[in-house]
């Protein structure tokens, strides 16, 4: 009887210490699960702090000699592939816009100057009359999205106070976004600029000097509709060393005067294309570029898809263009003087032809067609 007693005194002892042994764990693994989510906490804090710092912009002189990151030329190419090619472009792109604008990681901006997205997408004969002006980062656009068709006007380190200046690479020898604009009849141009203008502009300058751009592209393409796209975000640490004005706080405010200028503007609208390249912390989407400012392939193919989706419907514009009574009588006088400053510009091409056949010969490459690469 007395070992029966024993035997469920043990069993007891046992059972009770047990629970006690697992009250003391779980006690223990509790605390600890709290702090990883303290600590998580205040790491997303010091990073929203980080995000929010001041970062000094150089004078205009220092900028002045760097604000073109990439030297070199790039070139006018005229582009245009089968509806076949077209129509799988098109469908290609779809789902990948889709999926960036459903992360919800993107800005958006409240003003009737930005470009709506509209429920049908078109295709690429949409840009068969269209010009796109622009730097490196509208270049690698122009080789990497996929686009079949459009008139190019790009050059690697293009600035806006570039616009007259004979840096866009042709065969025929080199001319100036205004000259390129003199040559042809466009329905719409797009135009992306700014990055090279970061820390260059005394901030009171720049939107003067870009309005007065815009006004002059107006003035040569009376008919057409400008979409001015925004500054794309950077990410900042990818930045190389000496041009720490590339900074996203610096894209904030370039992009407040691009967007001032389309609301003054009745024939400018804005592409926000920060609403699919924002990381939603007023920074480049990470991996999207490999030195922190020009995009990879596959953003660019977005940032086509999204140009397909984003745009003013011809109704729209008709009715725009009519309230402003088609702005003859007053781009008349404005397209005189802009058609007169492309012949002075082209004079001083006839002038240094011996240069400027050279210089487009070493810049043959940008000539290409875009399909090919």
């Amino acid at each position: 009887m007395i070992p029966r007693l024993l035997a469920l005194v043990i069993v007891f002892i046992a059972v009770f210490e047990g629970r006690i042994i697992h009250t003391l764990l779980t006690h223990r693994v509790s605390p600890s699960s709290s702090s990883v989510t303290a600590t998580q906490g205040k790491t997303t804090s010091d990073s929203s702090q980080n995000q929010e710092k001041t970062v000094s912009t150089p004078s205009a002189g220092a900028a002045s000699s760097s604000s073109n990151p990439d030297q070199g030329l790039a070139g006018l190419a005229t582009v245009s592939v089968s509806d076949a090619t077209t129509a799988q472009d098109d469908t290609s792109g779809t789902d990948s816009t889709q999926q960036t604008n459903a992360s919800g990681s993107g800005e958006t901006i409240d003003s009737a100057a930005v470009v709506p997205a509209q429920s049908d997408s078109v295709d690429d004969s949409y840009f068969s009359d269209a010009v796109f002006i622009g730097d490196s980062r509208m270049e690698g656009f122009r080789n990497a999205s996929g686009i079949t068709q459009g008139t190019f006007l790009t050059g690697v380190g293009l600035s806006i106070n570039d616009m007259d200046k004979q840096i866009i690479s042709t065969a025929d020898g080199n001319i100036s976004v205004y000259q390129g604009l003199s040559g042809r009849k466009y329905k719409r141009i797009y135009l992306m600029l700014g990055t090279n203008d970061l820390g260059f502009y005394p901030w009171d300058q720049f939107q003067p000097t870009f309005e007065k751009a815009i006004r002059q592209f107006h003035a040569l393409q009376p008919d057409a509709i400008i979409y001015i796209c925004s500054v794309i975000y950077v990410e900042e640490s990818k930045i190389a060393k000496g041009f720490e004005y590339d900074n996203n706080q610096n894209v904030q405010t370039i992009n407040q005067y691009i967007l001032s200028t389309c609301e003054d503007l009745w024939y400018s609208y804005y592409l926000n294309l920060n609403e699919i390249f924002s990381d939603g912390n007023h920074e480049l989407i990470p991996g999207a570029s490999a030195d922190g400012i020009h995009l990879e392939p596959e953003y660019c193919a977005q940032m086509l898809t999204y140009l397909k989706s984003h745009y003013i419907s011809d109704s729209d514009w008709s009715q725009v263009f009519a309230a402003n009574g088609g702005d003859s009588s007053a781009s008349g006088s404005e397209t005189e003087g802009a058609t007169a400053q492309a012949g002075s510009s082209t004079s001083q091409t006839d002038e240094s032809a011996a240069q400027s056949d050279a210089a487009a010969s070493s810049g043959s490459d940008g000539d290409e067609d875009v399909s090919a690469g």
